[in-house]
């Protein structure tokens, strides 16, 4: 494990410019105050100075119906993210037996009906299947489980997934039984320990999302529609049932030309052009003519749904927009729109305090979850709530090392037990040394970046490996891997989860050169070598620098029996395991692991005198 710095050099002290903070007191009266004379000027002000004239009134239109068309979107689809994510936190804390596929399902089915726009969810398992929930045509639902591989690219997409730590949504792809093209969200699932334990992916088909915006726009509001690029129609009322529009796995979406829609087919004509329109609409929009009648197009580009931005917007006759001049003349409305904008002030900073105060308790309790990797700190013009931020967020400088240098296991266990925690004793261990054979004649041929990506992948996938049989990754020396079991706490079965361990990495090693090979890239060949028995775990090092990590004869055993792969491996060979006498001793279940039936050669090791035991398992 690596060393902790010393805290001065942990965070850099940034320089503070000064700027206008209030005293929380102040803020209040302030707002108070200034609601008492808004509503005094405001009539005056909207009397003289508001009569409205045509390119505000069209401003106004525009931006009060794309900030309604972007929000109608975020309420049909965030829901389902946060459902899936709700669903990945039960699961990970062992709320949800996922070795059950009745009761993944059961729960999958029960998230499906709170979230109406979803129509397939599951749960992927490290064994490549999945334990689904799908939605009937006549609103009951199905189980289904299925496996990764039958899927089109269902093994490499489930690959991608172990090496994320949260939501995303993908790619669109067609769904044969629905027949439509499905938006789709993926979250990967953890343990409280982050090691990946399966996926969640939830769909949503366009002819739902089509029909959910559709059923929530206000009547006679029918232009709404969503773009993926130009001319690629994701969400539109003629989608809502899309027979008839020729799509296929080829052609997923339709075309604006192809859907059928007039108005909608003349979006990117030649816009009208003239001052007045141009000054009102700006980026927001333009106005088209469309068999002399002249509409009004008002769009924005949304992200974080696919890889893809989305184009979402409305179009409707410019007389829609001017309509509102007449209501604005209405005197008899000014008093109580005076009153609703000095309301909605004094809410907007209410809701902005509480915003600044929330943001300082999450990031109390992102700290406690050894969450570093975003600023906590958003600047505030209330001094006590800026204070407190900006000395959360030196904190969060000072603590992020930990995530960077220490495991979180290590960590929480030093929350748990304090100083105790690392106390040096002597344990019985499991010590596993891994290398890539031949890695330095390799990376002289790569630039220094690509370099970095290989170790960075090849290290995410022996990482997600160990972390899932609770070994502890003690440190990174070049392209090599040291872990340990039982070292940070008790572990009568600490031999089996380290074989369990170097097994599972042959096979992710094989898969992963598989995809190199296809992707024309030479394969990774590796070295493991374990050995168990026992060392001193504890701080080492000197006073004011330290390493938590394990020192003994076993540690250097463990290595010897990973250079002694040498001798084992063969050409054209991508992987070998060897294991000592003392792990094979220390393994309680060697039918379990499928190693019962492995017998052992006798080899000379440095360090000993005599010939040791040593188990080859791969």
């Amino acid at each position: 494990m690596s060393t902790i710095p010393d805290a001065p050099d942990a965070v850099a002290s940034p320089v503070r410019r000064w700027r206008l903070r209030l005293p929380l007191i102040s803020a209040l009266v302030l707002a108070f105050v200034s609601l008492a004379l808004i509503s005094g000027a405001a009539y005056l002000i909207v009397l003289t100075g508001a009569t409205g004239t045509a390119d505000r009134l069209l401003i106004d239109r525009a931006e009060r119906t794309i900030e309604s068309q972007i929000s109608l979107v975020r309420r049909q689809l965030d829901p389902v993210t946060e459902n899936l994510e709700m669903i990945a936190a039960l699961i990970g804390a062992g709320r949800i037996d996922i070795e059950s596929p009745v009761d993944v399902r059961e729960a999958l089915r029960v998230m499906m009906g709170r979230v109406p726009e979803v129509s397939y969810v599951a749960f992927a398992t490290l064994d490549l299947q999945t334990h689904g929930v799908s939605r009937r045509p006549n609103g009951t639902f199905t189980g289904i489980t299925s496996s990764l591989l039958d899927q089109p690219r269902g093994l490499e997409r489930f690959r991608d997934l172990q090496t994320l730590t949260r939501s995303f949504w993908g790619a669109l792809f067609w769904s044969e039984p629905l027949q439509q093209p499905v938006l789709n969200v993926r979250t990967p699932v953890r343990r409280i320990d982050n090691a990946f334990i399966g996926g969640l992916i939830a769909t949503v088909s366009v002819g739902d999302l089509s029909s959910l915006i559709s059923l929530a726009t206000p009547a006679g509001d029918d232009g709404f529609f969503i773009l993926v690029g130009r001319t690629n129609v994701l969400a539109h009322r003629r989608l809502v049932k899309p027979d008839g529009l020729g799509l296929s796995e080829t052609h997923p979406l339709p075309t604006i030309q192809e859907l059928g829609d007039p108005v909608l087919a003349k979006i990117w004509a030649p816009p009208l052009r003239s001052a007045q329109i141009d000054r009102a609409l700006g980026s927001l929009g333009h106005v088209v003519e469309v068999e002399g009648q002249r509409w009004v197009f008002v769009y924005r580009e949304l992200k974080g749904y696919g890889p893809d931005p989305w184009l979402v917007g409305q179009y409707f006759p410019i007389e829609e927009a001017t309509s509102d001049l007449v209501r604005l003349t209405n005197g008899a409305m000014v008093g109580a729109g005076t009153l609703a904008v000095a309301a909605v002030l004094a809410l907007v900073i209410g809701l902005s305090m509480a915003r600044s105060i929330r943001t300082i308790t999450s990031a109390a309790e992102a700290i406690e979850r050894l969450e570093f990797d975003k600023p906590f700190h958003r600047r505030s013009l209330l001094r006590e709530i800026d204070d407190a931020g900006h000395s959360l967020d030196k904190a969060r400088g000072a603590l992020k090392w930990f995530g960077a240098y220490v495991p979180h296991r290590l960590v929480f266990r030093l929350m748990e037990l304090g100083e105790d925690a690392v106390r040096s004793r002597r344990r019985t261990v499991t010590v596993m040394f891994t290398d890539i054979v031949e890695f330095t004649p390799q990376a002289e041929d790569l630039p220094g970046q690509e370099t970095a990506e290989l170790l960075n992948h090849h290290f995410a996938l022996l990482g997600a490996c160990i972390e899932r049989e609770h070994g502890v990754i003690d440190k990174y020396i070049g392209d090599a891997v040291m872990a340990v079991w039982g070292g940070l706490s008790r572990m009568e079965d600490h031999a089996d989860h380290a074989v369990s361990a170097a097994l599972a990495i042959v096979d992710v090693v094989r898969e992963d050169n598989e995809m190199r090979r296809a992707a024309g890239q030479l394969p990774i060949r590796v070295r493991i070598g374990l050995h168990s028995g026992p060392v001193v775990v504890g701080n080492i090092g000197a006073p004011g620098r330290v390493n938590f990590t394990v020192v003994g004869d076993t540690v250097n055993v463990a290595q010897r029996f990973e250079q002694l792969g040498k001798e084992f491996m063969k050409e054209g060979e991508e992987i070998v395991v060897l294991v000592s006498g003392a792990t094979m001793a220390a393994v309680k279940d060697k039918a379990a692991l499928g190693i019962a039936a492995v017998a052992p050669v006798r080899r000379l090791v440095k360090g000993h005198d005599d010939p040791v035991e040593v188990f080859r398992l791969a």
